[in-house]
């Protein structure tokens, strides 16, 4: 009986804390799709970085995305991604394939670095761990661990620069043992956007292009 006691007495201890970090992870993140929310139009570079823990190998890409409300663009040495917030073309460089697909704002970082951010988090338990220092700077740092234990990642984790509002990181844990981790650089809001900037695949400029249509 004692030992029940003393079990329930330390939820009632805990409970109050777990529901503090909850609240605070998601004002942090609604504060700051706000603010990206609020801007004319978003550009950013960053890095991509896949490890591979069995093989014991590691390999960098680099990557640009263009994003105007619900619509993005993003550009690799290896694809080309254009999203109307209707439907989704992703072009396969060396294949010259196009892939055509519904838009999904919860698609994977790598096609979509920020769409975690911004999107639904109701299947995940989160976790603020606190304030961490990388590369000089303050940033918050959360887990995101899924309710669905049968996902193919244990967890994935997200560094913020709550000071100016933007985010530095996510990593991807996977139970593969590949990881993925996206820095984001040369965050730029508000930049001035050529008028013909295009959010929609146009086949008629790439020649033989093979159309795939995931849609049918």
């Amino acid at each position: 009986m004692q030992i029940k006691r003393i079990v329930f007495v330390s939820s009632l201890i805990l409970f109050p804390l777990f529901a503090d970090s909850q609240r605070g992870v998601e004002e942090v993140l609604n504060r700051l799709s706000e603010t990206i929310a609020s801007y004319r139009c978003l550009y950013f570079e960053y890095t991509l970085k896949i490890e591979d823990i069995h093989l014991r190998t590691s390999e960098m890409q680099d990557g640009k995305v263009l994003m105007k409300g619900n619509k993005y663009r993003l550009s690799t040495k290896a694809i080309d991604l254009y999203n109307d917030g209707t439907i989704q073309w992703q072009y396969l460089k060396d294949d010259n394939e196009v892939m055509i697909s519904l838009a999904d704002s919860a698609s994977d970082i790598v096609t979509n670095p920020l769409g975690f951010i911004l999107g639904d988090k109701k299947e995940f338990k989160q976790k603020l761990k606190g304030e961490v220092i990388e590369d000089g700077l303050n940033l918050l740092e959360i887990d995101f661990y899924p309710w669905n234990l049968k996902t193919p990642y244990s967890y994935i984790r997200v560094r913020i620069d709550d000071e100016k509002q933007k985010p530095y990181s996510i990593r991807y844990l996977g139970k593969d043992g590949v990881n993925y981790t996206i820095k984001i650089k040369n965050y730029s809001p508000n930049i001035e956007m050529p008028e013909n900037e295009e959010f929609v695949f146009e086949p008629s400029k790439y020649p033989d292009v093979e159309i795939v249509d995931l849609r049918e």
